[in-house]
């Protein structure tokens, strides 16, 4: 035994008591012989060997119900093992503080313990892959109060760091957290603090007043500068209360706080609990039934964010309605005054890519531009500036060293924060990692795609003055920017960036009407990669790019546009993927009785943008070659002569003659 176990004070059963008190017994290491109800497991079995010696709780689901009616300790069991499916929780349940996991190794973290169902533990989700992961359903000893001064922690001693996450979030509490998150970003962030001095208020924001017994009111600004809180949030259909025509004048005399939905209630109560009197929120401070206002607002809302001393984001609410306050977010079994159990929460980067308002694609630009931002999900508050990505739980992220679409989106939302921040120039690949994340979101509007892009554009075109902007690309880098392909799901560990015939790939989709010309990532919906990115040698010469409408307009919705293009072309075949039905990957042929042996005459890596399963006529342009390999834009030709993109390949150990390709001058509509 290692230490004198604990001496519980909370509401816990016996059987909680006794885990816990032999826990803080054994120091939280293996042992050679156990107290009763301690399984050891057989080396013998790897799923035994993996989840190792456990403890013997309840024997059925049903107990540990019945149990948590009474136990706090059960309560948060049950809260996270409860919506299992049934042939998971087959046996008794069983507690495991010492469990191995592939490449993570054993847990020599004390005070984390998985939990299973004897019968199913083979078949328990592990959770995030990440290294450094801990496994899902997984629950940890933690900290109640703050390390007393000077008290030095070992790092395994994560029971004696892990700070508790509150069960309710009362405003003092939100008001405390985000004082402390806000005081290092000032004292050890130099991007941060350079953007902590007061921006001038938007064009209307709503004036919560000096006193709370003042009816809050819609106040237009006359060009002064004070704190502001903006909220990102999804619609989520109709809101009720908005901002009209009809109800504007009135709304400058006074606003019923009862009238609007929770969400903007619990945006007013966190920005009077951070002490700020002026809130922005889209539906209340752009007239929603003005055109003109709309469009003018909708410019502007890269300054908006970015000048936002806070900007509130409702994760995990997906609709108005719902409201993100809630009164009780996650279990929290009392041991005594210094300590508690709580579950262990997701791997971020996987709980963030599920987050309603993650997949929100107006909320992208709203989380870009934005300096400071309180996240607010239905367990935990997150604080994310240019330097961190901050957990309630004591996690900090970084986004770096993360192959995960959302760790390169912190990545490069510091990026260009920084940049921006510190008037430094920004390279084009930071536009195509952007658009690369961007293209994984979802629209209720499908002509929004390129409008909420806009305060993006803004802030890129901030950097680069000169920099002309058509149709979601830049026209000084058009020719790197057009060689854009559906998204692969990359093997990890695979060194050369490429698409295999196994590959899976993104499924595009067309909207429901003509929303940008056929070279431009914006003509499709669905996730995009830009090869720009991860290939040089690009060959073909842009020699005109002719905007019709949305030519350096950041805000056109329906941008139409030609570009005229000299290169090497050639008329081909697209072979259908032969490999299976869901196979997504063609073959180009120069003659449709060529076959796969003859590599003179073959081109592989062909995807089509839609209709990859019929086999048709098609026209190819080398973009870039590097050595042996070759990357081409896919074309359909029009009766007038014009080019439509239709797909692009990406192939590998070319043995085609290039002769067989000719140089023409081509235009793509």
């Amino acid at each position: 035994m290692g230490q004198a176990p604990l001496a519980i004070k909370g509401t816990l059963c016996e059987l909680c008591c006794q885990f816990v008190c032999d826990l803080f017994a054994f120091d939280f290491e293996p042992q050679t012989v156990y107290p009763a109800r301690w399984q050891p497991i057989s080396p013998d079995s790897w799923t035994e060997y993996a989840w190792g010696d456990g403890f013997r709780h309840h024997e059925t689901l049903d107990s540990l119900s019945e149990s948590s009616n009474t136990c706090e300790f059960c309560h948060v069991l049950y809260a996270d093992l409860g919506s299992l499916d049934s042939d998971l929780c087959q046996g008794w349940l069983g507690l495991y503080p010492f469990w191995v996991m592939g490449r993570i190794g054993e847990n020599k973290h004390k005070g984390r313990f998985r939990a299973g169902f004897r019968g199913g533990l083979s078949r328990m989700p592990e959770g995030g892959g990440r290294i450094g992961s801990i496994p899902l359903h997984s629950f940890k000893v933690c900290r109640r109060g703050p390390p007393s001064e000077g008290e030095e922690i070992p790092f395994f001693d994560a029971y004696k760091a892990s700070p508790a996450i509150p069960s309710t979030l009362s405003p003092p509490e939100i008001a405390r957290k985000v004082t402390r998150w806000q005081q290092e970003c000032l004292t050890a962030h130099p991007a941060c603090a350079q953007n902590a001095y007061r921006h001038e208020l938007p064009t209307r924001v709503i004036d919560l007043g000096e006193d709370k017994a003042v009816p809050i009111r819609l106040y237009e600004s006359r060009g002064e500068e004070a704190p502001y809180v903006a909220l990102s949030h999804c619609w989520g259909g109709v809101i009720p209360s908005v901002t009209t025509l009809a109800n504007k004048m009135a709304r400058f005399a006074a606003m019923n706080e009862d009238d609007l939905p929770r969400n903007f209630r619990d945006a007013i109560e966190v920005a009077r609990a951070l002490g700020i009197r002026y809130l922005w929120i889209d539906a209340l401070c752009i007239i929603q039934d003005s055109k003109a206002d709309w469009l003018r607002e909708a410019g502007k809302m890269g300054t908006v964010y970015a000048g936002a001393s806070v900007v509130i984001s409702a994760l995990d609410s997906t609709v108005s309605t719902a409201g993100f306050l809630k009164p009780n977010r996650v279990p929290l079994a009392i041991l005594n005054d210094h300590y508690a159990v709580q579950k262990v929460f997701p791997d971020l980067y996987d709980y963030l890519l599920q987050c309603p308002l993650v997949q929100r694609g107006w909320c992208m630009q709203e989380r870009l531009l934005a300096p400071h931002i309180l996240h607010f999900g239905g367990e935990q508050m997150f604080w994310e500036c240019y330097s961190d990505f901050k957990c309630e739980d004591g996690m900090n992220f970084s986004g770096e060293s993360s192959g995960h679409v959302m760790a390169k989106f912190m990545a490069i939302r510091k990026h260009i924060g920084t940049s921006a921040a510190q008037a430094n120039e920004l390279q084009w690949q930071a536009w195509y990692q952007l658009l690369e994340e961007y293209t994984t979101r979802n629209f209720t509007v499908f002509s929004d795609k390129l409008p909420a892009l806009a305060g993006a554009a803004s802030l890129f075109k901030s950097t680069k003055p000169a920099a002309t902007y058509v149709a979601g690309l830049w026209k000084e880098d058009i020719a790197r920017g057009l060689l854009w392909g559906a998204h692969y799901d990359h093997m990890p560990g695979r060194k050369v960036w490429g698409i295999s015939p196994t590959d899976t790939i993104v499924e595009l989709s067309r909207p429901p009407a003509k929303r940008a010309p056929s070279w431009s990532w914006a003509a499709l919906d669905g996730q995009i990669d830009f090869w720009a990115l991860r290939i040089n040698g690009f060959i073909a010469e842009v020699l005109e790019v002719e905007m019709g409408i949305g030519d350096n307009v950041l805000t056109e919705a329906f941008p139409e546009g030609t570009l005229r293009l000299r290169g090497a072309v050639a008329q081909m075949t697209y072979l259908k993927p032969s490999v299976g039905p869901r196979s997504d990957v063609g073959m180009l042929t120069f003659g449709q009785d060529d076959t796969c042996d003859d590599e003179t005459a073959i081109l592989g890596g062909c995807v089509m943008d839609l209709d990859r399963q019929s086999s048709r006529i098609c026209w190819v342009m080398i973009m870039a070659r590097s050595n042996d390999s070759w990357y081409l834009l896919v074309l359909d030709k029009r009766d007038d002569g014009s080019y439509r993109r239709v797909g692009m390949a990406t192939s590998y150990s070319v043995r085609v003659d290039p002769a067989r390709f000719e140089m023409e001058d081509i235009r793509i509509v």
